[in-house]
Parts: structure tokens; C-alpha cells; sequence
């Protein structure tokens, strides 16, 4: 609604009316400063109804008072318009949901999908709700780009183990790493209060990649060696190579993965947009490359000490 004034007096009784933005102003003052604390200064118009705008004084004559309510109409009346929203050729209407700081996108969708539900059963017959651009869609096409990443990511890994080492279960070893270091981002991502949106999600499809170079190292090294002591025709002890193995790459791998993490460090000193876009790439990398540390140092050389059949 606004308020709609309707001159009643003629162009002459009117002349040297002031305008009622001045006797009915907003004005700023900017801030005082007391002690630890801050206090805004601003001036606030009076005005709360339409009948507070018929007290208006506008004018002076011969020493009298001119009020808005001597010289004009006022009264309620709807606001004025100034554009429509249209979809497919036809006039809508359209209401946005925000979601506040570092809220979870589809739990938010979700809630408010709950509450247009309950807001449709009360709407009459005729009028439906629609949600015009629902921003889980493009989520949900992030993860399948990624979940697309990993699964590809692991086939080409299998394959290109199989024709160098021959061995197609040392293989698995390095394809397990890669759910699993995903696994750890996510769980780092929640620890750290991060959502999955389309940044922190395109990461995990950047680092797929990277995240398997640790694994392939240790498994080619440890082959290497468990075949060097198999044609030696000495007993091998597999836990003492395996370890020996991983001894001999540990800092390489280790080396190799904290230069990738360094790579993006720059990353973390944007601020803004910029910051707001890149960062969850940047630390979603961070994590996944650290989780394929952790499981190149651990889980790969613990597989091939526990299943000797790896390596017949």
C-alpha cells in the first residue's frame, strides 16, 4: 500500500507549498564512537499514517498555518507500480528464498521446499507454485561430474597398472585410495563447517588426478622390490620389503603432494568474491590431497603386508 495525495486547492493557493520530503526527512549522522562502543546517529521522520501526513504543515499565511489536509485529499491507496514479472509469455509472480552464512544449500532447499508444500494446500484452486531455479539441480550435477571423475579415474588407473605391472589386484589397492580420500575431504569439509557447492565439488573432480600419484608410487616401488626378492630365490620376508619400500619413497611421495598443496596456496589469499569462489576449491584440494598422504603411508603398504596373494 502507499499513500496518494489528491490536490484540492487550485495551482495559486498552492504557490510556496513546500515539498513534504523536507518537513518529513530521513537524514543520516553517521556514528559516535564511547567507549568499546558505536552508536548510530540518524534522524527519523515522524510520519506513521495517513492521517499524521494531513498535519503537515506546508505553507504560512498571513501568520495562519497551511496543513497538507487544507490543500489536498489524503488517503490510502496502492502503491504504485513499476514492473511485472512474466514467465512463458504470461504474468507471475515470483518470491526468492535466501539462505543465511555458510548454511547447507539442500538442506535449505529441502526446508523450503517443506514450506511451499504447506503454502499450496492453501492456495485456491488454479494458482500453483513453481519453483523457477532451484539451486540444488546444479549441486546434484556437480556430484555427478565428480562421482563421473572418480569412476573413470578408476578404470584408466586399473588399466594403465595392468599392462605396466602385469597385476590387476595391486590395482584395486590404488583405486580403493580414491573413495577414501574423498571420503576424508567430505569429512574434513564438514569439520570445518563447508558445504558441498559447485567450487568445493569441482575440486574433488580437479585433484581425481593427483590424488592417485602417492598410491602408484608406493605400489610400483613395493612391486619392484618384492620382485627383485623373488628372483633372488630367498625366502622373502613380504612385511620387511614392503616396509623397506615405503621407507625408500616416503619423502618423495610426501614432497611430491605438499608441492601440489603449495600450488594453492595463493588461493587462500584472495578475499571477496574472488575468495568466496576459489577457497572452497582450494582447501576441498588440500584435503583430498592430505587424505592421499595419509592412505599412501598407510593403507597401501598395509594391504600388500596383508594380502601376500597380491603378489604371486
Amino acid at each position: 500500500l502507499g499513500t496518494e495525495l489528491g490536490s484540492t486547492s487550485n495551482g495559486r493557493q498552492c504557490a510556496g507549498i513546500r515539498p513534504l520530503d523536507i518537513t518529513n526527512k530521513q537524514v543520516g549522522g553517521q556514528y559516535l564512537n564511547i567507549g568499546v562502543e558505536q552508536y548510530l546517529v540518524r534522524g527519523l521522520g515522524l510520519v506513521s499514517n495517513a492521517a499524521d501526513i494531513g498535519t503537515i504543515m506546508v505553507a504560512e499565511r498571513n501568520g495562519a498555518p497551511v496543513y497538507v489536509r487544507d490543500v489536498a485529499e489524503v488517503k490510502e491507496a496502492p502503491a504504485v507500480r513499476f514492473g511485472a514479472v512474466t514467465r512463458n509469455g504470461q504474468e507471475t509472480v515470483l518470491g526468492i528464498a535466501l539462505a543465511r552464512i555458510n548454511e547447507n544449500a539442500a538442506t535449505v532447499v529441502a526446508a523450503v521446499k517443506e514450506k511451499l508444500a504447506i503454502a499450496q494446500a492453501a492456495l485456491p484452486k488454479g494458482i500453483e507454485l513453481k519453483a523457477a531455479y532451484d539451486r540444488t539441480e546444479i549441486v546434484d550435477k556437480a556430484l555427478k561430474t565428480s562421482t563421473n571423475a572418480l569412476i573413470e579415474g578408476s578404470i584408466l588407473v586399473a588399466v594403465i597398472l595392468f599392462l605396466f605391472l602385469g597385476e590387476f589386484r595391486s590395482a584395486i589397492v590404488v583405486i580403493v585410495t580414491l573413495p577414501l580420500a574423498m571420503l576424508f575431504a567430505f569429512i574434513m569439509m564438514q569439520r570445518f563447517g563447508m558445504s558441498a557447492n559447485l567450487m568445493s565439488l569441482a575440486g574433488l573432480a580437479i585433484g581425481i588426478g593427483m590424488m592417485v600419484d602417492g598410491a602408484v608410487v608406493m605400489v610400483e616401488n613395493a612391486f619392484r622390490l618384492l620382485s627383485h626378492a623373488r628372483e633372488s630365490g630367498r625366502p622373502v620376508n613380504r612385511t620387511h620389503v614392503v616396509l623397506e619400500a615405503a621407507r625408500e619413497v616416503a619423502n618423495p611421495i610426501a614432497f611430491a603432494i605438499m608441492i601440489i598443496i603449495v600450488v594453492f596456496l595463493p588461493l587462500f589469499s584472495l578475499t571477496g568474491l574472488e575468495g568466496k569462489l576459489f577457497k572452497p576449491m582450494a582447501l576441498t584440494i588440500t584435503f583430498a590431497m592430505a587424505g592421499s598422504l595419509l592412505l599412501s603411508l598407510t593403507f597401501v603398504k598395509g594391504e600388500f603386508c596383508r594380502y601376500p596373494s597380491h603378489w604371486r
